[in-house]
């Protein structure tokens, strides 16, 4: 009877969530308090190689579905994110992190930022040997200089920086499409290449911020290249101070 009794009180069973330890009846797939999956099993290589696809491939929120979205509408996409269309995107802040482990290595292996691959000047080596911390540390600056020129958008500060993450995120593309390919071929005429790259890219970020800011597109493009420019000018003087420090 007492048998009976709990079946019936007790008709789903019960276990914990493994993350946060919160009950989770049987029907449930998915926590409601953290979101973890309620079946979680041991790892194996299975179970990595798929979460490793997953990220790169998901038809809502992947890598690839980010890329291809910034590709064909850089401001859109990122104005959907910040007004809170999340778990559709990729983390911009993920998506830099990955598209600047692809930079570095294509950088130091192919020697991209150095017009003589047997000579190279102090400057050329320094940025070389941290291209990384230098495509992060533009992250923050250009976000900040954004700030103050287009201060009158309403985006905070947190929101250029989002903003920025995608955009140098994005930009390994532009390194692997037209960059590093004129330099391997062109080497020679290395600043021919590099004015190549850098309005190629000007071009698009303009555009970008057109959709992203609005208002009027030539005033937006002004800013937009003052804002490449400023960059480039603190940048230069932080790796000329860093290699001044070194001595």
């Amino acid at each position: 009877m007492n048998s009976l009794s709990n079946e019936q009180s007790s008709p789903f069973q019960v276990s914990n969530c493994l993350n946060c330890g919160n009950e989770l009846p049987d029907s449930v797939r998915f926590c409601p308090a953290c979101g973890q999956s309620a079946h979680t099993h041991r790892l194996d290589m299975h179970h990595i190689l798929h979460d490793l696809l997953h990220v790169f491939t998901h038809a809502d929120k992947g890598f690839l579905f980010l890329t291809k979205e910034l590709a064909l509408r850089p401001g859109i996409t990122a104005k959907a994110y910040m007004h809170g269309k999340r778990k559709q995107y990729f983390n911009p802040f993920s998506y830099l992190v990955l598209t600047i482990a692809v930079s570095a290595f294509l950088t130091n292996y192919f020697h991209l930022l150095e017009m003589d691959t047997h000579n190279s000047n102090p400057v050329s080596a320094m940025i070389s040997k941290n291209i990384n911390l230098v495509f992060l540390i533009a992250v923050p600056i250009t976000a900040l200089i954004n700030k103050l020129l287009f201060y009158k958008s309403g985006y905070n500060l947190a929101e250029h920086l989002a903003l920025q993450a995608f955009m140098g995120g994005f930009r390994v593309f532009f390194f692997i499409l037209i960059f590093t390919p004129l330099v391997l071929f062109y080497r020679e005429h290395y600043f021919s290449v590099l004015t190549i790259y850098m309005a190629a890219w000007a071009a698009f970020l303009a555009w970008s911020n057109i959709q992203f800011f609005g208002g009027n597109k030539l005033w937006v493009i002004v800013r937009t290249i003052l804002a490449l420019m400023m960059t480039q000018v603190v940048i230069t003087l932080l790796i000329f101070v860093a290699i001044k420090m070194m001595r």
